[in-house]
């Protein structure tokens, strides 16, 4: 991803910290790092992507998570995948998270087993009925038509962590400052995550999907939420200026973000833009607009049609789309460039990812 978003791969500790007097814990691509999501660093979700598989009549979903440090291949976890928890890819049929089904994989060692539960926003902890089972690295053919690739590859996101930190803490200051991005590039040449693939056939889907993954973990005698992920940069950018609600967030379900979430994305919005100075009319109905597009907190798409993640409309996210430059503009109300372009760190087959060893 360029994801938060978009919580995307990488430690903006390790980079931003060194470039800008920051020490905020942030994940470049996917998000805000605290809690659990430190203590259990295989289970920190790093990206989520939905669009027209390239197998025809099924939808393919990624999710990332464990990511390297920038420039490395090294994970931080010591392993591809945790064993003690559950990475869940959720897929809702409506609006209200009731119908739809929640895949769930486990791993033990080289060994996965994908299960799913009968609903979308499956309980913390639910294992669901077992599909099948197989080795990290290869394709497993499961039921109902279900395909799955597990396994560590390049880490496709391409975008300007640093530039972003920079952008961030002059935003905060209240200072529009654009340009930082032309100081920076890709942050992300040479890393690597943990990929989960899944091909599902549209029949299965319907007409509209809401997507967002989760992991999980036995804590303190109880199962619960390491992490969540869905657009990108999500807490970095549309939560950036409420720090109570951003450390919050990996623990949150969308079921109700709406409700307890639209008006702190209102305000961050509205500060955005009175930055900026870029919005015509009246911001806070800005704010309010792009408010309803991004929650709650999921990636909505039609299957069988091209996935776009762009400022007229969010339908999926796909590889190559320019997910920071998206997120940037709906934030601040104008374009803007954040010095990186896709650098094609995956294929245009199932299941995408360049694997790494």
């Amino acid at each position: 991803m360029k994801t938060k978003s978009e919580k995307a791969a990488l430690s903006f500790a390790a980079a931003a910290v060194a470039a800008v007097s920051l020490s905020s814990a942030l994940q470049a691509s996917g998000h805000f790092i605290s809690g659990l999501q430190d203590q259990y660093p295989a289970y920190d979700l790093n990206d989520t992507y939905v669009f027209q598989s390239s197998n025809d009549g099924f939808t393919s979903f990624i999710s990332s998570a464990n990511p390297s440090l920038p420039g490395t291949n090294t994970s931080p976890a010591g392993v591809i995948f945790g064993n003690e928890g559950l990475y869940n890819l959720h897929i809702a049929q409506d609006g209200d998270f009731q119908s739809g089904m929640t895949l769930v994989f486990s791993f033990e060692g080289e060994n996965v087993e994908v299960s799913r539960a009968g609903a979308p926003n499956a309980a913390v902890g639910e294992a669901g009925e077992p599909l099948g089972s197989g080795k990290v690295g290869d394709t497993l053919e499961l039921p109902d038509g279900i395909r799955v690739w597990t396994g560590r590859g390049e880490e496709p996101f391409f975008g300007n962590g640093v530039g972003l930190a920079k952008f961030n803490a002059a935003k905060q200051a209240g200072n529009f400052a654009p340009e930082i991005f032309q100081e920076d590039g890709d942050l992300f040449i040479g890393a690597t995550a943990s990929f989960i693939v899944v091909d599902v056939p549209n029949t299965l889907l319907g007409d509209e999907v809401k997507v967002f993954t989760t992991t999980a973990v036995p804590y303190k005698d109880e199962w619960s939420q390491v992490d969540r992920h869905a657009n990108v940069l999500f807490p970095y950018v549309f939560l950036a200026d409420t720090p109570a609600v951003q450390e919050d967030h990996g623990q949150h379900r969308p079921d109700l973000d709406v409700e307890e979430r639209r008006q702190a994305i209102v305000n961050n919005v509205f500060w955005a833009v009175s930055a900026s100075q870029a919005v015509e009319g009246n911001p806070v109905e800005y704010a309010g607009k792009v408010a309803d597009m991004i929650m709650p907190d999921v990636l909505t798409y039609n299957p069988g049609t091209k996935a776009s993640y762009a400022v007229d409309g969010l339908n999926g996210r796909a590889l190559q789309d320019d997910a920071m430059n998206t997120v940037l503009h709906l934030m601040t109300g104008v374009a803007i460039d954040d010095n990186a372009d896709d650098a094609k760190r995956y294929t245009d087959q199932f299941p995408y990812i360049v694997p790494v060893n």
